[in-house]
């Protein structure tokens, strides 16, 4: 159960307040929805069903500054390959935004980070898909630490690569 004004991250609407539990009548159905109000997207109101597992699933909690810390200091860990067929690959980064895992989008962004350099070289772009998939991830994770660690989402990559160099 979430109460309100707690701070959470809600699937790929990145970080959001919970704005408190109202009922609502939508379609002809009256339920109980929690009201979420995305932190960077002002203008923005989410109602999700208090009932429906698979909608309150995607609301997580927001890490710590120290699990940030290990996450950036785990990223070289990562070993993730690039999946050359472009179905499984888009199903892949598909399931991964979808779990919300932080760690698996840091390793999917560093795979297209990646991926993204070798196509420069050769004067070609990421696929549409995986550029979707790439800034989706970017927003997810940025918002995110940019909440936690009280800096500007420009700032997030800048301050990741310091604490890789340190």
């Amino acid at each position: 159960m979430f109460h309100s004004e707690e701070t959470v991250v809600y699937g790929s609407n990145g970080i959001c307040t919970v704005g408190g539990i109202t009922e609502q009548t939508f379609c002809g159905e009256k339920r109980q929805y929690y009201v979420l109000h995305p932190v960077y997207d002002k203008g923005a109101t989410i109602f999700v069903p208090v009932d429906n597992a698979e909608l309150t699933e995607k609301m997580r909690r927001v890490l710590t500054e120290e699990e940030i810390h290990t996450l950036i200091a785990g990223m070289s860990e990562n070993d993730d390959e690039w999946i050359e067929n472009d179905g499984e690959r888009k199903r892949v980064f598909q399931d991964i935004l979808d779990s919300g895992d932080r760690r698996k989008l840091m390793g999917m962004i560093r795979i297209l980070y990646l991926h993204n350099e070798q196509q420069r070289k050769k004067g070609k772009k990421l696929h549409i898909a995986d550029e979707r998939s790439f800034r989706e991830a970017e927003k997810i994770l940025h918002e995110e630490f940019a909440h936690v660690l009280q800096i500007p989402t420009d700032q997030v990559v800048p301050y990741i690569a310091s604490k890789l160099k340190a």
